[in-house]
C-alpha cells in the first residue's frame, strides 16, 4: 500500500511539475488553480440533490426553485473563490539557513491590485497554516528542518475558503529556492581542538624583529648598548613590528560513519560557534579538505556548509 501511495505521489509531483515549472515568482492563472469542495461543501451538494429529487419526485415547485437557488449559491461561490486567488504574485525572499530540528521562518509575500480574502499558506500539511489578512503583505511561514544538507523548498500551498466555505481554492506552487540545515549544536564541557605544528609560530611578546630611533621613556633594556658605541649620536632600541596573533585552531572530522558521525559533526558545529564568539581563527578538516584558519561571519558559513554536506 505505501508503494502505490508513494507511485501517486510522483506522478501527482509530476503533473504539477508540468504544470507550473520552478518559479523564483509565480502569477497565479487558471491554469494552476485547483478548486475542490469542502468537507461542508459535500454536505451541502448532498442537500441540493436531495431537495432536487424531492421535488422531481412529488412535482413540488417551491422545492425545486429552492434547489435551483442552491445550485446558483453553490456557482457563484465557485466564482468568487476562484477569483479571489487568480491574478495574485506570490514570491519568497531568499532563505538563509538553520539548525538540525529547529523552524526555519520563511518570509512569503504577496502582490495584488485588488483586495484578497482568508488566504492561508503552508509548506506540509500537519503543519498550523499562516494567514495574511490584506494584500502587498508578507508572512513567516514556519518549515520544520529535520536533518542536515542542502534542500530545495518544499510546494508552497496557498488556499482559502473564501467565500462562504463551500470550496477549498488552491495552488501548490513550486518556488526555486533552496536552503540550508547545518547540524545541530552538541554542548560540551570542554573545548578540545587540534594546534597546528605545521608554519612558522607565532612570536612571543618579548622578541623583536625590527628597531627604532630612542624615545624619551624607553626602557633601557631594550637599548642596543653595541651600536651607540659606535654611533653615539643615534641611540636605538629594539622594537616589536606587530603585536603577537593567537595560534589558530584545527576541527578535525574523524572518518566515521552513522550516528558517531553526527555526533561528532554536532560537536564541531557547537565548537566553530564558541571560537567564532571568541573571536579566535580556526580551521576545519573534513574528508581530506582543509579549510584555512579564519574567522568572521563568512568563514563560519563556509564551514557550516563543509559540514552540513559531510
Amino acid at each position: 500500500m505505501s508503494r502505490v501511495r508513494q507511485q501517486l505521489r510522483q506522478w501527482l509531483n509530476s503533473w504539477l511539475d508540468n504544470r507550473q515549472p520552478k518559479a523564483r515568482q509565480v502569477k497565479l492563472s487558471q491554469k494552476i488553480i485547483y478548486i475542490l469542495p469542502s468537507r461542508f461543501g459535500l454536505w451541502y451538494i448532498l442537500l441540493l440533490v436531495i431537495l432536487y429529487l424531492l421535488g422531481t419526485n412529488y412535482q413540488n415547485n417551491l422545492i425545486l426553485l429552492m434547489s435551483y437557488m442552491l445550485l446558483s449559491v453553490l456557482l457563484l461561490a465557485m466564482v468568487m473563490a476562484w477569483r479571489n486567488l487568480h491574478g495574485l504574485t506570490v514570491s519568497v525572499a531568499p532563505v538563509l539557513s538553520a539548525y538540525a530540528e529547529e523552524t526555519l521562518m520563511v518570509p512569503v509575500t504577496i502582490q495584488s491590485d485588488q483586495p484578497r480574502q482568508q488566504l492561508q499558506f503552508y509548506f506540509i500539511n500537519k503543519q498550523q497554516p499562516t494567514s495574511i489578512t490584506d494584500a502587498n503583505n508578507a508572512a513567516m511561514v514556519p518549515l520544520v528542518t529535520d536533518s542536515r544538507g542542502y534542500f530545495p523548498v518544499p510546494r508552497l500551498t496557498l488556499h482559502s475558503y473564501f467565500p462562504f466555505g463551500l470550496f477549498n481554492c488552491k495552488s501548490m506552487l513550486n518556488l526555486d529556492y533552496h536552503y540550508w540545515v547545518f547540524p545541530k549544536p552538541l554542548a560540551i564541557e570542554t573545548l578540545h581542538v587540534s594546534s597546528d605544528d605545521s608554519g612558522s609560530k607565532n612570536k612571543a611578546a618579548d622578541e623583536y624583529d625590527t628597531i627604532r630611533g630612542y624615545q624619551a621613556g624607553d626602557n633601557l633594556k631594550l637599548m642596543l648598548w653595541k651600536r651607540l658605541a659606535r654611533d653615539p649620536a643615534n641611540p636605538v632600541v629594539k622594537y616589536a613590528q606587530s603585536t603577537p596573533q593567537p595560534e589558530p585552531d584545527w576541527i578535525i572530522i574523524p572518518a566515521v560513519s552513522g550516528a558517531a558521525l553526527e555526533m561528532a559533526l554536532s560537536k564541531a558545529c557547537y565548537l566553530m560557534l564558541q571560537l567564532e564568539q571568541r573571536n579566535k581563527p580556526y580551521g576545519l578538516r573534513i574528508n581530506n579538505k582543509r579549510l584555512n584558519p579564519s574567522c568572521g561571519q563568512q568563514h563560519l558559513e563556509r564551514c557550516l556548509r563543509e559540514l552540513a554536506l559531510c
